[in-house]
């Protein structure tokens, strides 16, 4: 039988906080790992608009029993979690083949796998026993399909808001994303439309605190808004909007156009590695208990086991279990006794609360 020369027990696609806390428990366990991002560490996280504020309290989006530390004891703005995760990878001298990325992964005829990669280094190969896809249910923007939407002026998330202080915005989107971008473009001095597809806002997809400052905005036509609309094609300075049973089209002028439409888990090694996929989230077909694929000694890590969430139920607090889950069938399967972690029960606690609630 042929010897293989493994680079790593196991390699671990994603670097988001589950992958990172899954890279923790490896390394104490003493299983030897890659960790592979094609972007920085908490790359989705990085891409959220600038001081936006989790939903989640601290204490769940904690990792690896780390407590989490802001000046006002309140939930945690981007900044702050970044900041956090950081020092959580310093504090655990993680190593993360940052802006690499894997963008071929194939099943061997040895069991392993063969991961190739992309980065500014050239492309490269590495051989691994397991694999663990930790890529995130939210790692590319979803697209209009419209003309115009490659334009410079047209975005995928709020930037800095002093970018559109006096500017004309359209803000594309009903849900708490617009709602937000809507409201602190129009504070910081910008001109605001929104252009959503329902007749009116749902309640249960804006923040409780947000919705009725952008409701009352709006009745005081300070932020525009053109109810049950779609986008029909983005111009230099305008864009074609056709309102629900109406042929014509409406043109809003705008200086910027704000894509705040969500995001899309990105499937692709899925499909190379042949793990089927369910309809209508094309979530990965697993299994509960140890969240290995269809796919033998393939893993599903964090928010990508819901595929593209429609309405979010998988979320960094419910998904500690999984490194647990998937560290133990590791152990079983390395036959190599699992290690202690005094963080375990608190992170089960955590998910366990969530899932209730």
């Amino acid at each position: 039988m042929q010897t293989i020369a493994y680079d790593a027990t196991v390699g671990i696609i994603g670097a988001g906080p589950l992958g990172v806390e899954f890279a923790i428990a490896l390394k104490q366990a003493k299983i030897s790992y890659l960790q592979f991002d094609q972007g920085q560490a908490g790359q989705m996280i990085s891409n959220f608009p600038p001081e936006t504020i989790f939903f989640s309290s601290s204490e769940k989006i904690a990792i690896a029993g780390i407590p989490i530390q802001n000046s006002d004891q309140q939930k945690c703005s981007r900044e702050e979690y970044l900041a956090y995760l950081r020092s959580v990878i310093m504090q655990n001298q993680l190593k993360i083949n940052s802006y690499e990325e894997v963008n071929h992964v194939e099943k061997t005829q040895h069991e392993g796998f063969l991961l190739k990669t992309l980065s500014s280094r050239g492309v490269a190969k590495y051989r691994i026993q397991y694999l663990v896809l930790a890529t995130g249910g939210t790692s590319k923007p979803r697209m209009l399909h419209v003309p115009g939407e490659a334009r410079l002026h047209v975005s995928t998330k709020l930037e800095d808001p002093h970018k559109y202080f006096q500017k004309r915005v359209l803000v594309v989107g009903g849900k708490n994303s617009a709602a937000e971008a809507a409201l602190r473009c129009y504070h910081a001095g910008a001109e605001v439309a929104m252009a959503i597809r329902k007749e009116h806002f749902d309640p249960n997809d804006v923040k409780y605190w947000i919705l009725p400052e952008l409701l009352s905005c709006i009745a005081r036509e300070e932020i525009r808004c053109y109810y049950q609309s779609e986008v029909v094609e983005i111009l230099s300075d305008s864009v074609l909007l056709r309102k629900k049973d109406i042929s014509s089209s409406i043109d809003v002028p705008a200086d910027f156009v704000i894509k705040a439409i969500g995001f899309e888990a990105e499937m692709k090694l899925f499909h190379q590695l042949g793990i089927p996929l369910i309809e209508p989230q094309d979530s990965p077909s697993y299994n509960e208990d140890s969240m290995e694929t269809t796919v033998e000694n393939a893993f599903v890590l964090g928010t990508v086991a819901g595929g593209t969430q429609k309405k979010y139920r998988i979320f960094i607090e419910n998904t500690h279990t999984h490194v647990f889950k998937i560290l133990q069938t590791l152990c079983a399967k390395l036959d190599i006794k699992e290690p202690s972690l005094g963080w375990q029960q608190q992170c089960i606690q955590e998910s366990s609360k969530r899932l209730e609630e």
